[in-house]
């Protein structure tokens, strides 16, 4: 629908006096959609920002976009070169061939969120300013509800469901398409039970040992057992190649304990300005060569209770997830990385929506660098 604004001018020339008139056009939906395009770097940026994560690994620079395909491949060396080995002179040289390269296999996952305008709207906002304070608020309302709706995927997804959208997600949404697949979950990708008979990009770690994280049931009841447990785990992920965790990511009670477990002058921060930007402002602690932070949703996958729907559930244990941004990836289609669509009209309704879309994928590239630390008892207090 478009609204003219007639602009009269009285233009005196010479040669030629009079009254010349003159029109601007100003279209609605332009200005909805070319406001809502200018808004969308800033819009993917608080998105993803605003998952701890994907902000993590963004800044280690495994962020990346491709563009299209059936899957997303990640290759992968799963065994070494058995023909490296030391010679002298005329020495014989071992030719064998060699395998041990493989590739794993990520499905696209889809999120979505809709921006509409009535015409009872319309016409309430009428008024460039106003419109545009409109039109801000519900961009606004769709940001937030995306970047939890990420957050969530990733970090709260148990894995029961296994790349399936988590029937505990689906009710915290209210949204999700019960048949859809979200990003995979750190609960699927870093499993509490390292040998499950189940696949992770199309490798099922049950059958190939290499594809298994490390993890650690804590038994412990004093600080002292807490500690050497996240030691052991840290250590675990940081064997072969490929350096050790930089990233821990707890619960709230397990950032707490080891809070709790350090003494005066071990209580630091991390006060790295470009981490603490990263991270959100969060109060990143220092374990050893990783920064060690907090989720409100992280999940405790052994008791099958997600956090995010049962926050005072009793028997809820904490989590810590050992993460080696080396090990892990954030892609997204270059077409549609929090892409904003133009304004449709329905045939049913007397209003205009647009929609706010992502496609992409959490992927894995050696499961052995990363583990998890679960079953932490929440009442360690000395």
């Amino acid at each position: 629908m478009n609204f003219i604004r007639n602009l009269w001018a009285f233009v005196v020339g010479l040669g030629q006096g009079g009254q010349i008139p003159s029109s601007v056009t100003d279209n609605y939906d332009a200005l909805l959609t070319s406001t809502l395009r200018n808004y969308s770097s800033k819009l993917k940026d608080n998105i993803t920002r605003g998952n701890k994560f994907v902000a993590w690994l963004d800044s280690k620079g495994r962020t990346r976009k491709v563009s299209g395909g059936h899957q997303i491949a990640e290759p992968l060396m799963h065994q070494q070169n058995s023909t490296a080995d030391i010679y002298k002179g005329y020495g014989l040289l071992d030719t064998t061939p060699q395998d041990g390269l493989t590739t794993a296999f990520f499905d696209w996952a889809q999120l979505s969120g809709s921006i509409t305008i009535s015409r009872l709207e319309e016409r309430q906002n009428s008024g460039k300013a106003k419109i545009l304070d409109l039109l801000q608020a519900k961009t606004m309302q769709t940001e937030v509800s995306m970047k939890e709706l990420l957050n969530n995927c990733i970090v709260a997804g148990k894995p029961s469901a296994y790349g399936t959208a988590d029937t505990q997600i689906v009710a915290r949404s209210g949204r999700l398409d019960s048949g859809a697949s979200g990003p995979l979950p750190l609960g699927n990708i870093i499993d509490s039970t390292v040998a499950r008979s189940v696949s992770v990009g199309n490798i099922n770690g049950g059958t190939y040992s290499f594809w298994r994280n490390n993890n650690t049931d804590s038994s412990a009841t004093t600080f002292v057992g807490f500690r050497n447990e996240l030691n052991k785990t840290y250590n675990n992920c940081g064997k072969g190649t490929g350096g050790s965790p930089d990233l821990l990511l707890g619960s709230q009670v397990a950032w707490e304990t080891y809070w709790l477990s350090l003494t005066t002058s071990e209580r630091y921060l991390i006060n790295d300005k470009k981490t603490v930007d990263v991270l959100g402002g969060s109060e990143a602690l220092a374990f050893r060569g990783a920064a060690f932070i907090w989720d409100e949703v992280v999940p405790d996958p052994e008791a099958g209770t997600n956090i995010i729907d049962s926050p005072n559930t009793a028997n809820v244990a904490a989590t810590i997830f050992f993460i080696n941004s080396e090990a892990m990836s954030f892609v997204t289609d270059s077409a549609t990385d929090f892409i904003t669509t133009d304004f449709v009209r329905p045939e049913n309704q007397d209003a205009k929506v647009a929609q706010v879309l992502w496609m992409g994928a959490v992927t894995v590239n050696n499961r052995r660098k990363l583990g998890v630390m679960d079953s932490i008892s929440a009442s360690i207090t000395s």
